[in-house]
C-alpha cells in the first residue's frame, strides 16, 4: 500500500493549495482516512480523471493506486475502469504499447460482465490508436464495431462520434467519396441532438476532405459554416484551426491579403490558448507567405521564432517546415551559404525522423515475433488437450455431422431457390430500368432535335423573311418626301431591328452555334455574356481541364443546366454576383453555380419547382448527380457531377 500512502501525503498538500479545484477537493477530502474498499477504488479512479487535465503525473499515481487496490480486493469493474483510464493516459503520451495492453486487459473483464457500453468505448480507443499508428484496416475494424454497439444502446451522440472517426479513416485510405458520406451521416445525428460543437467539427473535416478533392468552392463553404458556430459557441481552438485551413486555401489562390489577415487571427488565439504547436505551425505558414510576397524581414522573423518554438517542443513536422521555409528565404535572398546550411538541418532532420520510425517498427516487428513464438507454444498445448478430448467424443461429434449435413443441405436448396427467384425479379427491374432511361434519352433527344429544327427555321425562314422586309423598307424609305413619312419610317426600322435581334437570340438559345462549333467552353462564355452582360448580375466563370472536349451529349446536359440554373438567377434570386466553375476530373465532370441572392427552401420546391426537376431529369438521365444547398437568405450552391466515358 505504499503509493496509496504517497497519495494521502499528496492529498493533504493539494487540499491546502489554493488553486485546487471545488469538486477536486471533495473527493480528497473524502479520500482522507477512506478504507480500502470498492468505494475508494472508484474515488480513485474519479481523481484519475478529473487530474488527467491538472497533472498527467498525479493522474498516473491515482490511476495505479486504483487498480492495485481493486486487484487486491479482485474487484473487476474497478480493474476494468482503472485500466482504461491509464490506457488514456498512455494514449495522451504516444505510449502506444502499454495503451493497448491496459484497454485489452479492460476489454477482457467488460465481456466478461457483457458491459455492452464499456466495451464499445474500448473498441473506439482501440481504433484511434490504430489509426494514429497508420494500421487503418484495424481501425476501421474497430469503429465498425462500436458503432454497432452503440447503435444496439440506441445513443445518439456516441454514434455520431463513431460516424466522425469512420470518415476520418475513410479519408486516409483515401476515399474521399465514402468518406463525405459518413460525414453527412454525422451531422445529421449532431444536427438532431442539437449539438453545435459536433455540428461545427463536422462542417470543418467536411471541408477538409473538399479541400484534398480540390473543390475550393465547397471547401471555403464549409469552413464557413464551421468558423460561424464555433465563433458561436467561443471554441477557440476551433476557431484557430478554421482560421488556419482557410488561410491556406486562400495561400493556394494566391490570395495572400486575406490568407495573412486569418493567419494572424488564428495565431493570436493559439498564442492566448499556449498551444505551441499551432503557433509553430502558424509561423511557418505565415512565413511562407511573407516570403511569396517579398517580405523578407517579416518573413525571417516569423521563421525564425517557428524554429525556435518547434525545436524547444521537439516536433520534428513543424521543425522541417521551418527550416525548409528559412532555405527558401535563404535563397531568395541571395545568401547561398546559409541557405545550403539550413537545407543540411532540414535534411539531418528529416533523416532522424526517418530513423525514428524505422526503429520503432523494428521494435513493434521483435515484439511480434516473441508474441508469435509464445502463442505458438500455447497453442501446441492447447491442440494436445483438444486431442484428447476429440478422442472421447468423436461417436458424438459425427452425429451431430449427419445432422449438421442435412439441415445445410436443406438451407441449401431453399436458398438456392430464393436467390433464383432473387435473380429473375432483379433482372425484371434491371430491364425496365434499360427501358425507362432509354424513354428519357429518346425524350431528350426529341426536344434536342425539335430545338434545332426551330432554331433552324427561325434563323433560315423568318430572319431571312425579316430581313428582306428590312430591304423593301429601306427602298421605300428612300421615296419618302414628308418628315411625317420619314418618322414614321424609322419607327418601322426600329421594329424591324428588334424583331431581328430577338430572332437571333431566341434561336442562340435554342441551339448556340459555339456548342457544336467550339465546344462547351466557348458556348458557356457565350451564354452568360448573352444574359448577363446587361443585367446587374456579375459574374465569375472559372474552368480548368476542359483543353480536348468531351462526349456531345455530356457537354449538351452540362449546357443546358447551366441555361437553367442562369435562368432562375435572373428571374427568381435577387442576386448580384454569380460564380460558375466548370472542372473535369479523371472520370467525370464537375459544374458548381453559386449565388449570392435571396436563397430558397430545397425540400420545399425540389419536388414541385419546374426548373429544379428539368435539371434532374437531365442528370438522371446522364447517370450524374445533382446537390442544391439553400435556405432563405443564404443564396444558392448547385453542384452537378456528370460521368465521362
Amino acid at each position: 500500500m505504499k503509493i496509496y500512502q504517497r497519495a494521502i501525503i499528496f492529498l493533504l498538500f493539494w487540499m491546502n493549495f489554493p488553486g485546487s479545484y471545488g469538486g477536486v477537493k471533495e473527493q480528497l477530502r473524502q479520500l482522507q482516512g477512506a478504507k480500502a474498499d470498492t468505494t475508494t477504488v472508484l474515488l480513485l479512479s474519479n481523481l484519475c480523471w478529473e487530474y488527467r487535465f491538472i497533472s498527467a503525473d498525479s493522474a498516473r499515481m491515482f490511476g495505479e493506486q486504483a487498480l492495485q487496490m481493486a486487484r487486491e480486493l479482485k474487484f473487476d469493474k474497478g480493474i476494468a475502469q482503472a485500466c482504461n483510464d491509464l490506457g488514456i493516459l498512455d494514449i495522451d503520451k504516444a505510449d502506444y504499447k502499454n495503451a493497448v495492453n491496459h484497454l485489452k486487459e479492460s476489454m477482457v473483464i467488460r465481456e466478461r460482465m457483457n458491459d455492452q457500453a464499456g466495451m464499445a468505448s474500448l473498441y473506439n480507443k482501440l481504433g484511434i490508436i490504430d489509426q494514429k499508428q497508420g494500421r487503418l484496416k484495424e481501425a476501421l475494424q474497430n469503429q465498425l464495431a462500436a458503432l454497432k454497439i452503440y447503435e444496439l444502446l440506441k445513443q445518439d451522440r456516441w454514434i455520431g462520434y463513431c460516424l466522425n472517426n469512420i470518415a476520418i479513416v475513410h479519408q486516409n485510405l483515401g476515399d474521399l467519396a465514402k468518406s463525405l458520406e459518413y460525414h453527412e451521416m454525422a451531422l445529421q445525428y449532431r444536427l438532431k441532438l442539437k449539438d453545435t460543437l459536433g455540428e461545427a467539427t463536422s462542417y470543418s473535416n467536411m471541408a477538409n476532405v473538399y479541400s484534398k478533392m480540390q473543390d475550393t468552392i465547397q471547401s471555403l463553404a464549409y469552413y464557413e459554416k464551421a468558423l460561424y458556430l464555433s465563433r458561436a459557441i467561443k471554441n477557440e481552438e476551433l476557431i484557430s484551426g478554421n482560421l488556419s485551413n482557410m488561410a491556406n486555401i486562400y495561400m493556394g489562390q494566391q490570395n495572400f491579403g486575406q490568407a495573412i489577415r486569418m493567419f494572424t487571427e488564428s495565431l493570436e488565439i493559439r498564442e492566448r490558448l499556449g498551444d505551441q504547436k499551432g503557433i509553430s505551425s502558424t509561423l511557418s505558414r505565415m512565413g511562407t507567405v511573407y516570403t511569396e510576397t517579398g517580405r523578407y524581414q517579416e518573413a525571417h522573423k516569423v521563421l525564425t521564432r517557428a524554429l525556435k518554438i518547434a525545436a524547444k517542443i521537439s516536433v520534428l513536422e513543424e521543425e522541417t517546415s521551418a527550416l525548409l521555409g528559412m532555405a527558401k528565404l535563404k535563397a531568395l535572398t541571395h545568401q547561398l551559404d546559409s541557405a545550403f546550411v539550413y537545407m543540411k538541418q532540414y535534411i539531418a532532420v528529416k533523416d532522424s525522423a526517418y530513423d525514428a520510425r524505422i526503429r520503432q517498427q523494428i521494435l513493434e516487428i521483435q515484439t511480434k515475433y516473441e508474441n508469435e513464438k509464445l502463442g505458438q507454444d500455447l497453442e501446441l498445448a492447447r491442440q494436445e488437450k483438444e486431442y484428447a478430448e476429440i478422442k472421447l467424443t468423436q461417436g458424438r461429434t459425427q452425429l451431430l455431422l449427419l445432422l449438421f449435413i442435412l439441415i445445410s443441405m436443406t438451407g441449401a436448396a431453399i436458398f438456392l431457390f430464393y436467390r433464383h427467384q432473387q435473380r429473375q425479379k432483379a433482372a425484371l427491374d434491371a430491364e425496365k430500368i434499360i427501358e425507362q432511361e432509354a424513354r428519357l434519352h429518346a425524350v431528350l433527344e426529341g426536344q434536342e432535335e425539335e430545338r434545332r429544327r426551330i432554331a433552324r427555321e427561325l434563323h433560315d425562314g423568318l430572319g431571312q423573311t425579316i430581313g428582306a422586309i428590312k430591304l423593301n423598307y429601306r427602298t421605300l424609305a428612300l421615296k419618302a418626301t414628308t418628315q411625317d413619312h420619314l418618322e414614321d419610317f424609322k419607327k418601322i426600322e426600329f421594329m424591324l431591328d428588334s424583331a431581328s435581334s430577338e430572332v437571333r437570340s431566341i434561336s442562340h438559345q435554342m441551339m448556340p452555334k459555339e456548342l457544336e462549333q467550339f465546344g462547351l467552353i466557348a458556348a458557356v462564355e457565350g451564354t452568360l455574356n448573352l444574359n448577363l452582360a446587361n443585367s446587374p448580375v456579375k459574374y465569375q466563370f472559372e474552368h480548368a481541364g476542359f483543353e480536348e472536349r468531351i462526349g456531345n451529349q455530356e457537354e449538351l446536359v452540362l449546357f443546358r443546366v447551366l441555361q437553367e440554373l442562369v435562368n432562375n438567377v435572373l428571374k427568381h434570386s435577387g442576386a448580384d454576383r454569380l460564380v460558375v466553375q466548370l472542372l473535369r476530373r479523371a472520370n467525370h465532370a464537375v459544374l458548381n453555380v453559386s449565388d449570392n441572392g435571396i436563397g430558397f427552401d430545397v425540400e420545399k420546391y425540389e419536388k414541385k419547382g419546374i426548373g429544379l426537376l428539368n435539371i434532374a431529369g437531365r442528370v438522371d438521365g446522364a447517370k450524374g448527380s445533382f446537390h442544391c444547398e439553400s435556405s432563405p437568405g443564404n443564396g444558392t450552391i448547385v453542384t452537378i457531377r456528370i460521368p465521362l466515358k
